[in-house]
């Protein structure tokens, strides 16, 4: 968890995407997040808005509401190591103005709140406004604003370590700063991905599932090529490549398949008894007949002759690349707003005679892609009882099995079971 300062400014014109880049930028932080608000309920509008924003954050975040004394939380409540997001700087100077505090005192108060938050231990992120780009205002108090605002940003932006402009959604960094717990990372991947690039990564790992529900629209051919490439891009042993992608749309192929998947599954159910037997029987677990499109990954053990560079004492590594090339299709295609539903209660000899696979090779995955209304919010079979995510601290060792950390220790981020 940081326990070092790092301060940063994030500004731009209104609806520019500010708050959401807040709240996407530090969707893993691993420490407590608070986001202190500065607005007031004072009217029905602004109620559905404040709401509208806690459910958007969700409940990893916890809300503090302080309209003027903004420097007192910094000094008493939330612990070190924590995020604090301040959204925004502008809505408490119009809190000031309103309350009759002359510019001595806005700016006496805006000092004390910068050397606060400077003094904090932790990531402190400050929303603003960028209110001097338009047309002059037709009356005093609002150049009083304006003006006032300005120069409010203007001592943020120099005491700030990191200053990133909004414009239409896109980020760009105007001042560039890391908090000291980060400068030796960075100086160790000078190739990491831009912030918003990498998030997105983390956000197609972290929102991917396991789908059963699909939309009948078709998929457009160009996407569905992307995603191939992507699936094709995978690593794989010896550069081996030992996959091909299967596309099936005919009804008729993917009725038989369904009727595999029918009688696998009445076979499974015995396997199970009781509450769990009624459970199995209650979920869906497939999508065959419903998604526009699946493909069968199969894997050619074959391919590239006998000797297979680094294959020799792991042979079954050309079924561990094929599941790489799967697991960049799925990836992709939730990037790309398709769902995936992997369907593995097959017989695999009659899958093999239904889609005339020739007999040295092996099918690895039968996957179901098209649209859907909307992801589940959480694992399915999470959500249902079946299972839960295990502790990833349990998972992992150092050294040798069940090995305990010596000197060097990771930091396990808390990334959310679901998105918001």
């Amino acid at each position: 968890m940081p326990s070092t300062n790092h301060t940063l400014l994030i500004t731009g014109g209104c609806r520019s995407g500010k708050s959401q880049y807040a709240l996407t930028r530090f969707q893993n932080f691993s420490g407590k997040k608070f986001l202190l608000a500065t607005a007031e309920a004072l009217d029905e509008e602004m109620t559905g808005r404040i709401k509208r924003h806690r459910q958007e954050r969700g409940d990893d975040w916890t809300t503090l509401e302080e309209p003027l004394k903004l420097d007192s939380i910094f000094q008493k409540e939330p612990s070190p190591g924590s995020l604090i997001v301040l959204d925004c700087l502008t809505l408490w100077v119009s809190n000031m103005m309103i309350g009759k505090y002359s510019d001595e005192e806005i700016f006496s108060r805006t000092d004390q709140l910068i050397r606060s938050i400077k003094q904090y231990p932790g990531t402190v992120a400050v929303v603003t406004n960028e209110v001097g780009s338009g047309i002059v205002p037709d009356n005093a108090m609002s150049r009083q604003f304006r003006d006032l605002a300005g120069h409010i940003n203007q001592r943020f932006a120099e005491a700030f370590d990191e200053v990133v402009l909004l414009v239409s959604g896109l980020p760009l960094t105007v001042k560039q700063g890391m908090p000291p717990s980060e400068k030796l990372q960075s100086m160790e991947t000078p190739h990491a991905f831009p912030e918003t690039e990498k998030q997105g990564v983390y956000n197609a790992i972290y929102q991917r599932r396991d789908m059963r529900h699909f939309l009948p629209d078709p998929i457009h051919p160009k996407i569905l090529g992307r995603i191939l490439d992507a699936a094709h891009h995978a690593g794989s042993v010896g550069f081996m490549q030992p996959w091909n992608f299967i596309v099936i749309d005919d009804p008729a192929i993917k009725q038989k398949v369904y009727e595999n998947f029918k009688q696998a599954s009445t076979q499974g159910a015995e396997q199970f008894e009781g509450e769990q037997k009624e459970l199995y029987l209650s979920m869906k677990l497939q999508g065959i007949l419903d998604a526009p499109i699946n493909i069968c990954v199969t894997c050619d053990s074959t391919r590239m002759g006998p000797n297979v560079l680094g294959r020799n004492t792991m042979p079954e590594t050309d079924l561990f690349s094929t599941s790489c090339a799967v697991q960049n299709l799925w990836l992709s295609a939730r990037a790309e707003g398709l769902a995936v539903g992997w369907v593995s209660i097959l017989e695999k000899e009659q899958l093999k005679t239904d889609l005339n696979i020739p007999q040295h090779l092996q099918p690895v995955a039968y996957l179901c892609i098209g649209h859907c209304d909307g992801f589940y919010r959480e694992p399915m079979l999470q959500s249902k009882g079946w299972a839960k995510r295990l502790s990833l601290e349990e998972l992992v060792f150092y050294n040798r099995w069940e090995g305990t950390a010596g000197e060097f220790k990771i930091v396990l981020p808390r990334p959310p079971e679901e998105p918001h």
